[in-house]
Formats: structure tokens, sequence, C-alpha cells
């Protein structure tokens, strides 16, 4: 059967047309829980020194097939926890995904937050191997993506470009870290010839974002990626506006902090990316962390499409539903941007044209 959004598409132009008339765009409840009920597990046996937490979420249900996965790092001065609304999302809906906390939240750049994913997509392929582990037997470890938020989106991108085993990578508000002083370019993301079998990337930005303007980072980042790509800007939306498929808010992600260390480590950070290269930066205080999560699943949201077309994304290019295909051509009511290249089906492009 197919999903009530989705109707037979005819092979014609008039199907293309008819089709692109009863698809409905992503909305507010396409961040709703899936149908499987999820599971949870601590990870930290798989960490190494690029990433010092871990945790597992996984669908439950029984009678699935071997599982893809995806991995999610935050942004600067960010816990494991800032991104764990996305994790439960993405497991209802038949994803293993596992969220990463890394060494020095306040120091880590895009370099380091791109071999965190790395490691930690390959260590997450172990427990299908591994006996006891809930995902034994049950991972395609053929079936992998990464995503990132802010300076890990920067870090997922740099993943995209060093390792073309990824199927796909999801970049939200993503900061290549060149704003940063005294880091260098070996830390920071650039984009140099891309190889011919280019990782798909999707960008999710705030049109109203003063951490990472879209006009210096996200756009300039689609512009200069040669892969199938999308970008979704959403209208109004901040650099939060994205911690969860629901969206998210800034005293949603400072809720779980202590204030005076998060203070503390603030003006020790900004301190530091002025007057000191990247590896002499101070280590701050390891409880003053962003670490409260947004924006998590529910059945209604106004920025619901936010979760919408990062799943839209993963079920066409990590699941290789191509019923999703025609969703992501649609721009949602939220967007204040969207623009895509190498994703709408060439029916739909030429009656574009």
């Amino acid at each position: 059967l197919k999903p009530f959004w989705l109707k037979p598409c005819l092979a014609s132009r008039a199907g293309a047309a008819e089709l692109m008339t009863t698809v409905t765009p992503l909305g507010p409840s396409s961040c709703a829980l899936g149908p499987h009920p999820t599971g949870q597990q601590d990870a930290r046996h798989l960490c190494s020194a690029s990433f010092t937490s871990a945790t597992i979420y996984y669908p439950t249900s029984d009678g699935l097939q071997q599982l893809p996965s995806i991995v999610i790092v935050g942004g600067w001065g960010c816990g494991e926890q800032v991104m764990a609304a996305w994790a439960p999302f993405y497991a209802s809906h038949g994803i293993v995904a596992m969220t990463i906390g890394t060494p020095a939240p306040w120091k880590d750049a895009p370099a380091a937050r791109c071999k965190a994913l790395l490691d930690a997509s390959l260590a997450l392929q172990s427990e299908h191997e591994r006996a006891g582990s809930a995902l034994q037997g049950r991972l395609d470890v053929s079936r992998r993506a990464v995503q990132g938020y802010s300076l890990g989106g920067g870090g997922a991108q740099l993943a995209a470009l060093k390792d073309q085993a990824l199927k796909c990578v999801v970049a939200l508000v993503p900061d290549a870290g060149t704003s940063i002083p005294c880091l260098s370019s070996a830390h920071t993301l650039s984009f140099g010839t891309e190889p011919s079998t280019s990782v798909p990337v999707l960008i999710i930005c705030g049109e109203k974002d003063t951490e990472a303007s879209v006009k210096t980072q996200a756009w300039p980042h689609y512009r200069q990626t040669g892969a199938t790509k999308l970008i979704f800007e959403v209208a109004g939306g901040d650099h939060y506006a994205v911690l969860g498929p629901a969206g998210g808010t800034k005293h949603q992600v400072e809720a779980a902090s202590d204030e005076t260390a998060l203070c503390c480590n603030c003006m020790i950070g900004w301190a530091c990316m002025f007057m000191c290269p990247n590896e002499y930066w101070c280590g701050p205080c390891p409880y003053g962390v962003l670490n409260g999560p947004g924006g998590h699943a529910t059945d209604h949201a106004p920025r619901g499409a936010v979760g919408g077309v990062a799943l839209a994304w993963l079920r066409l290019f990590l699941l290789g539903d191509e019923d999703a295909r025609s969703q992501l051509a649609i721009r949602p009511d939220i967007a204040s941007g969207f623009e895509s290249s190498g994703v709408a089906q060439p029916a739909q492009q030429a009656m574009e044209r």
C-alpha cells in the first residue's frame, strides 16, 4: 500500500503534473513519531579518542529487515544530549540513530567533528556482530549516514567529502569554522575538487541565524557542493530552529546547563579563539556545556517540516524509498528559501523548465 500522501504517478508529463498536485508539502504533522516502538542503549563501550559518549536508539519492532544507521553530533559547546530529539524520531521510522559527544565541545572544530562522526559510524557497525547487542544481526552495514549541527554540520559535510561509502549527509545550520580566529584551514570545512561519486547533502538552516549566517555559511556551502543537494531555509528561523524534528529554541538548549560554568566557558572560549592557535586552546569546565534537547517529535508543530524534510532525505538516499523524492520536490510552506539539484525526477525537472 502507498502512504496516504502519495497517489500513483503516471510516466507521462501529465502524470508528473498530477503528482505535483496530489503530493502535499511537508508540514506541521511531518515531525510525528513513526510506527515503530524504540529502545535505547548506552554505547560508551564504542567510544574512542574522537568521541567520548554515545547512545544508540533503535526500533524494536519484530520482522524488520536489516536496518540502516545514522550518527549525529552537536556543535560548539554542545553536549551529546543537544541532538537527542532527533534520534528517537529516526528510530521510530526504522533507522538506527546514535548520538555522540566529543571530548572538547568548546574546542572541537569541523575537522574533529568529522573524524568523530566517521569513527562513530564505523564503530556502530560492530554492534551487528557483537554477542548480546540489541542490534546483533540487525544492521545493514552498507547503509550509513551522518548528521551534524552548527560546527558539527561543517563536520558532516567534511565527512561527505572524505567517506564516499556514506549514503547521505544532513547538515543543520552548518558552520565551516572559517570565521573563528586562529583556526587554521586544516581544521575548517573547505571545498576542493569533489570525487566523482559525491555523497548527497541536505542543508537545513535558519533565515535569521546570527551565529552561522546563511549568507556566509549555508548558502555558500550549498553553491560549492557538487553533489546531489537540497537546501531548506526556515523562515524566521535562528540557530536553534533545527534542534529537533519539531524545531527548537535557545531556551531549550540552555535548560540543562550550569549557567555559571556555561558563562565561564563562553568567555574562555572566545578569549582563546582570538588569542591562541586551536591546539593551545584552554580546557573549559566539563560541566558547562549546552546539553538541553529541543524540538521533540510531536503530532503537530509549526516547524514540523524540519523533521519531515530530514526524514524524507533519509528515506530517499538511506532507505532507497523513491516515494520520498516527490515530497522533496515541493517547497514547504515555512521555507524562506528552498532549492535543490539532482533531486527532482526528470519529468518534474522538464515540467519546471
